[in-house]
């Protein structure tokens, strides 16, 4: 078909296969490559000044002729297609030949034309719109001609689910039900099949499609017998799923585990569930990302068994997520004494919301006691536990000032800080040599609580203060919209001590650059005890300083000379003699040299 329109692509006028001045000034860049278009939108009604709007006079043959000449497009909407076949077979014949497009997001209560629907060359497909009967049917069809998609975002139902599982290079599908419609018995084999079959898939979301334990236990049988899924991610969230689905899966994973990131958040997970999946991880080498959070009815009996897993050393849990799960304070303790003994785990999250049982002072203090012996986790999540108090926040001490300690990042977001617990935490902080961003809600927090954190990463008050203040943290999150008087300068100055942490390459150049600021003349006299031998100290001192601020960078290299010369001044006979022992120690090594020359040339004009 496409002969017909190389013949005429010549002659042919854009105002003859167009129905107005805007579809052919789009026409006219998509013709020509515009490196300026890269994505396109098919639309019934205008939006942006980049669509074409599809009404009656305008050619699709032509205009897929040109998409499939194309060059720089990458990305097309399709929100309207007419319902004339001829047209949109005409329009997909054209558009198969373009091998730069690679996403295609399809919008709209279309009709049988997707049976047409050929789209060899791209590797993405978005499906947004609810088909019933008929048009689920001509999609399917049309989906089975897509044979280098990789990615599948859309509608559920069986057949579309068989036609994913004839394409040879899907990886990533994720599938949904409208309405709230519960998944059919025959949509579940179905995706046991894919499964089973496709085995470069990597992704598989089926979060609220209605699962329940049938449906686990169907998916089970495929995921036994297949190389999907492997190193990938299985989401099966809000699926009515309980103890009796979470068995089936457990013992899955424990004889076949394959699956890298789990998502079981908001089901009907009790302790009897979550103990079967505890038991099967101490079997599953492949499982680094679990979330069991939003299950009510998990207690202490199910943190007890988690908490056993983590303490196995077969255990390679990496991300552990457990929102809104009753922790309570003997949960806390129960965490930290796993986590004292794992080296695996690097993020936890305990977040909870209102209503929920907070983790609490006591529960916090025990957590951090497990955690003053753990060095390998970096990021922990403790928002929405509004029982924790300033006294839960200062025990973070221990765990911060511990030698061991590798956190990063903590959050403590939905927690009403205000002076009391900002202060606690910033003692806490003191000395820590690892927390980089801190999150937490910056209402409440007057001028003496930030007065706090700027004595926690500069003490002004002495040389040696400001070399103990906190050299490593470089965020406070909402530190930019505090609302302090307008003569305060004290958020100016921690975001300036932040950026100097920042840039810095180690806490050690922070600490000097912050030392220089705040000692404009560095008294030498106390060294000259030890004569000359902190001179070269000194000017290595000065040399591993640096500043990307011009004025600052300048500044360090005349106190380098300023504090030289004060050596000089202070023991110029010491300097003299030193001076002297250097000139000789030079002109021997060049006599040397000069012996050797000499000796070369003799043996040479002997040869």
């Amino acid at each position: 078909m496409n002969y017909q329109y190389d013949a005429l692509a010549a002659s042919v006028r854009l105002k003859d296969i167009t129905s107005c001045s805007r579809n052919r000034a789009v026409l006219h860049r998509i013709k020509n490559s515009d490196p300026g278009l890269t994505c396109l939108s098919m639309l019934d009604e205008p939006e942006d000044e980049d669509e074409f709007i599809v009404r009656e006079g305008d050619d699709l043959g032509w205009l897929g002729y040109f998409i499939g000449r194309n060059e720089t497009l990458k990305y097309l909407y399709v929100y309207y297609l007419p319902t004339n076949r001829d047209q949109v077979e005409r329009f997909f014949f054209g558009v198969q030949r373009n091998k730069s497009i690679k996403a295609v997001d399809i919008c709209n209560y279309l009709n049988e034309s997707l049976s047409v629907m050929n789209l060899p060359h791209v590797t993405s497909m978005s499906f947004e719109c609810q088909l019933e009967g008929e048009y689920a049917h001509y999609f399917a069809l049309g989906l089975r001609r897509c044979t280098s998609l990789k990615k599948y975002s859309g509608q559920l139902t069986a057949e579309i689910v068989e036609s994913l599982t004839t394409l040879p290079m899907l990886e990533f599908v994720s599938v949904w039900k409208n309405g709230g419609l519960a998944i059919s018995r025959e949509e579940c084999m179905a995706l046991r099949e894919l499964l089973a079959n496709a085995n470069k898939l990597n992704h598989l979301d089926l979060s609220d499609v209605g699962l329940g334990d049938d449906g686990v236990k169907l998916l089970v049988e495929g995921l036994a017998c297949s190389s999907s899924l492997t190193d990938g991610l299985l989401d099966l969230s809000h699926n009515g799923i309980g103890d009796t689905g979470l068995q089936a899966l457990a013992s899955s994973l424990a004889s076949n585990g394959k699956v890298q990131e789990l998502n079981l958040c908001n089901n009907n997970i009790g302790d009897k569930g979550l103990e079967a999946l505890a038991d099967s991880l101490a079997h599953n080498r492949a499982l680094r990302v679990l979330s069991i959070s939003e299950n009510a009815a998990i207690t202490e009996t199910g943190v007890r068994a988690i908490s056993r897993s983590l303490q196995s050393r077969k255990s390679r849990l990496e991300d552990l997520r457990l929102y809104r799960i009753y922790i309570s304070e003997e949960g806390g303790k129960i965490l930290g004494d796993a986590l004292s003994i794992n080296t695996s785990l690097v993020t936890l999250s305990l977040k909870c919301e209102e209503n929920d049982v907070s983790i609490g002072d006591d529960g916090l203090k025990a957590l951090a006691l497990g955690l003053s012996r753990n060095s390998h986790l970096k990021e922990l999540d403790l928002s929405g536990n509004t029982a924790i108090t300033s006294v839960g926040l200062h025990s973070l001490g221990q765990y911060f000032q511990s030698p061991s300690c590798a956190l990063e990042t903590l959050t403590l977001y939905a927690i009403n800080f205000g002076d009391e617990r900002a202060c606690a935490l910033a003692e806490a902080l003191g000395r820590n040599k690892s927390v980089k961003s801190l999150h937490f809600d910056v209402r409440g927090i007057t001028t003496k609580g930030w007065k706090a954190f700027l004595k926690l990463i500069c003490d002004s008050s002495s040389p040696n203060n400001v070399y103990l203040s906190n050299h490593t943290l470089r965020e406070i999150s909402g530190c930019h919209y505090i609302h302090l008087p307008a003569s305060s300068d004290i958020r100016t100055s921690i975001l300036g001590w932040l950026k100097v942490n920042k840039d810095c390459q180690t806490p050690n150049l922070a600490a000097k650059a912050k030392i220089m600021h705040f000692i404009p003349d560095l008294d030498m006299v106390p060294l000259f005890q030890w004569k000359l031998k902190f001179l070269p100290l000194v000017k290595s001192w000065f040399d591993t300083v640096t500043s990307s601020n011009v004025e600052f960078a300048a500044s360090i290299r005349s106190r380098k000379l300023s504090a030289t010369y004060k050596f000089v001044r202070g023991l110029p006979v010491m300097v003299a003699d030193y001076s002297q022992h250097y000139l000789t120690q030079q002109l021997q090594r060049i006599r040397a040299k000069m012996s050797e020359l000499e000796e070369e040339e003799r043996r040479l004009m002997q040869v």
